[in-house]
């Protein structure tokens, strides 16, 4: 398995926060203090995304959960791919849930790298077709860091 790429079968926010903490701090991406910062952050800015381009095509929702750069060790995403969609809050509209299955994990040590990884993302988001393309990739964790390195969501380091 890649470790950029991690696919799970939870049922909870807590659930998924809690694995892809203990898979993260395994790795020395993150600190041990990493999962509750995590937790208390989305609680109180909440990072679910509704993608809908309002022409009629499907509607897609993913989240893009981080911490401040203290809990941090290195920098990069971290695809997460849930098999059932899970709640998560809107960022701009609390009062909205998002049915994410997509998670981005931005992983920033850096205080000014986060523009950077967002931009990324947001570009990847509003370019229409991507997100179908990456529920086509299945469940090969190959076929999906290929396809999100080629659209620079994730880098070779």
């Amino acid at each position: 398995m890649s470790t950029d790429i991690v696919l799970m079968s939870v049922t909870s926010q807590d659930q998924l926060f809690d694995e892809v903490a203990s898979h993260l701090h395994k790795l020395h991406y993150v600190t041990e203090d990493y999962k509750e910062a995590l937790k208390n952050r989305e609680k109180e800015f909440p990072t679910g995304l509704k993608i809908d381009f309002k022409d009629g095509s499907n509607i897609h929702y993913a989240a893009i959960p981080h911490t401040e750069t203290k809990y941090c060790l290195t920098n990069k995403v971290v695809y997460v791919r849930n098999e059932n969609p899970l709640v998560f809050k809107h960022m701009i509209d609390p009062s909205e849930d998002c049915l994410v299955r997509h998670f981005f994990f931005i992983i920033n040590s850096k205080n000014d790298g986060q523009t950077k990884i967002l931009s990324h993302l947001i570009s990847f988001f509003i370019e229409k077709g991507n997100m179908e393309k990456l529920e086509q990739c299945g469940n090969d964790s190959k076929v999906i860091k290929n396809y999100l390195l080629k659209e620079g969501v994730l880098t070779n380091d």
